[in-house]
């Protein structure tokens, strides 16, 4: 349960512009004592039922399970959302030491934005007497914490394996459209071949090749020779982002084979022997590049933010248990 913890701060986050903390100057009782911050009743409310709104997107059955890593739906909530206060508070304490300040616009997009949200949730709003300065004490430290996220994720500075295997999970890294004829190697159940048929693949292989060299169309021996019927129902093309194929592939597609022309060796892959031309290669933007750089750095600024909440000594007050969620009733 600890991945849907971290997803509820995620989700949390992105909803809201981030989310608020301490309670100073706030009216009501004392949830909580953070490090030495009291979380008043009121704004651990708001964490709450942000706490609740978010586990019900991520489990709409939540409420009819019997249990969560050993804890009721309720108190797993309440669990949450007082992680998600340690979290920012952690931020807050960080945006200290780092010296980051909201601007003056920033304050006052913080304000409407509290005034819709007042709106918005009128129901929960009234029933629990919730103010504008809770709303905007929760965006505030939000927003404030997001600022911290991006400049201290900014002194982190990636590797290019990090930048390529973030670059793949989020299909946006090179691209190349290729034209292939694949002579396969294996059988139906994946095996290999014997070893004359093999032979005979191979020599097959190398046949079609000195017909591509020759400037047959890449197309034409496809449909005569590919047993790759997918990409035969394409002309022989397809269109493959860098980390998806064999090593030996990609070297040949991204490194090796000039646009335009046709790779002048037989490549062997686990499916069988490639014969392969480079119709195209899209690099990735630097607007893209510098998006997925960034987005390594905000996680890493994330891992950092959690471990320093870990820290943070929490002292739950007799306020804390008389806390509910708000019922489908309310």
């Amino acid at each position: 349960m600890k991945r849907i913890s971290r997803m509820l701060i995620a989700i949390t986050l992105s909803l809201v512009m981030a989310i608020g903390l301490v309670g100073c100057g706030l009216n009501g009782k004392t949830v909580a004592v953070i490090d030495d911050e009291k979380v008043s009743e009121s704004l651990y409310r708001i964490f709450l039922w942000s706490a609740q709104k978010d586990l019900e997107s991520i489990m709409p059955s939540i409420w009819n399970m019997a249990s969560i890593d050993g804890k009721t739906p309720e108190e797993f909530t309440k669990e949450s959302a007082l992680n998600s206060v340690t979290f920012y508070i952690a931020a807050s304490n960080k945006a200290d030491e780092m010296k980051v300040k909201l601007k003056k616009e920033e304050k006052n997009l913080i304000k409407e934005n509290a005034k819709d949200y007042l709106k918005i949730n009128k129901d929960f709003v009234e029933n629990y007497n919730i103010k504008e300065k809770d709303v905007v004490s929760f965006y505030t430290y939000g927003i404030l914490s997001e600022k911290v996220l991006h400049q201290l994720g900014s002194t982190y500075i990636p590797t290019e394996e990090e930048i390529e295997l973030k670059m793949l999970e989020a299909n946006v890294g090179p691209k190349a459209t290729i034209s292939h004829v694949l002579i396969n190697n294996i059988n139906e159940l994946g095996e290999r071949i014997p070893v004359d048929k093999d032979q005979a693949a191979k020599l097959q292989a190398e046949e079609v090749l000195k017909k591509a060299l020759a400037g047959e169309e890449m197309t034409e021996l496809a449909k005569m020779y590919s047993d790759d019927m997918t990409s035969v129902e394409n002309d022989g093309k397809y269109t493959v982002t860098k980390g998806q194929l064999e090593e030996n592939m990609e070297e040949v597609i991204f490194e090796k084979c000039p646009v335009g022309e046709v790779y002048p060796e037989v490549i062997e892959t686990s499916f069988g022997y490639e014969i392969v031309k480079v119709e195209s290669v899209e690099n990735v933007s630097e607007e893209v590049r510098a998006e997925v750089i960034e987005g390594i750095q905000v996680s890493f600024a994330d891992e950092e933010l959690t471990e320093m909440s870990k820290s943070l000594n929490v002292k739950k007050m007799e306020t804390y248990e008389s806390v509910h969620i708000m019922s489908l009733e309310e």
